[in-house]
């Protein structure tokens, strides 16, 4: 199975088995999470592969409403667009082990950077004077948890895939972007059938004469839920490469200088410039 293919195919597992994977794959897994990349260079973002699942069980205790036998901590040092990047690189991730025959599921991260010490190798930052930095209020360069993704096989009485890719419960592409070129029909059905956070797809595309301004869709009613809009935001971003690659469309992402429409509206995330 192809990265593409996986966008309509993966879906969450609600329930893992026990059996855990084989050293040789989890060394492949290690592999990817060596080998992510991500828009913004000035960031800093690292995929931590954790073998033995039960230390998250552990630091999370009684709120870890998923278990799975392994997981992969996704930290990031302060920043722009942090959490639309990490969204981007951890969609990858997803879909890469899609491919591999493993199932995961996108958890919200209740750890913090104290509770990661034990299991999670982090940045050399703790060899400097860590609290004159947190002292200048100066946290830019700090690695802390951002995401958390629970991976393993699915149990006996759930599936890795979906039997149709067609059974999503999805806005219409009408509701994505309102105009655009047919070529891009494609495109945006991935980008369509994107994973977010109470399905509130809040991604919306507006069509302009070099390609797309992406949009964060702000609803009125809060969720609480606005660290993982971000995240989303970065899936549906990841999904609209890919499919761009799958139909070898080149494009190049750009940050503009476009104000937001303010709280309940829209808020402006990154342009896609296609190249000619």
């Amino acid at each position: 199975m192809e990265l593409y293919d996986a966008i309509f195919y993966r879906k969450t597992i609600k329930n893992y088995s026990n059996k855990k994977i084989k050293q040789p794959l989890l060394e492949e897994i290690k592999s990817l999470c060596g080998n992510i990349t991500y828009l913004d260079n000035d960031l800093n973002i690292k995929a931590h592969l954790i073998e033995r699942g039960h230390l998250v069980h552990f630091s999370i205790g009684k709120e870890s409403v998923v278990k799975a036998p392994h997981y992969i901590l996704i930290t990031s040092n302060k920043g722009d667009d942090c959490l639309q990047n990490v969204g981007f690189v951890m969609e990858e991730l997803i879909l890469e082990l899609t491919c591999l025959g493993i199932g995961t599921t996108w958890l919200e991260c209740k750890l913090n950077r104290e509770d990661i010490k034990e299991f999670v190798q982090l940045d050399e930052m703790d060899n400097k004077d860590l609290e004159d930095i947190v002292k200048e209020e100066d946290e830019s360069e700090v690695e802390n948890p951002v995401s958390l993704l629970a991976i393993g096989y699915p149990d006996e009485y759930d599936s890795l895939f979906r039997k149709s890719k067609k059974s999503y419960d999805r806005k219409k592409i009408k509701d994505i972007c309102k105009k655009f070129d047919s070529k891009w029909y494609e495109v945006f059905e991935g980008v369509r059938v994107a994973p977010s956070v109470k399905n509130l797809q809040p991604w919306t595309f507006k069509e302009q004469e070099y390609g797309f301004d992406l949009y964060e869709y702000i609803p009125k009613k809060r969720y609480n839920i606005e660290i993982e809009n971000k995240i989303s935001m970065g899936a549906a971003l990841k999904h609209f490469d890919l499919c761009c690659k799958d139909k070898n469309i080149e494009v190049e992402y750009v940050k503009k200088d476009i104000s937001s429409r303010g709280k309940g509206k829209k808020e402006y995330f990154i342009s896609i410039v296609e190249k000619s």
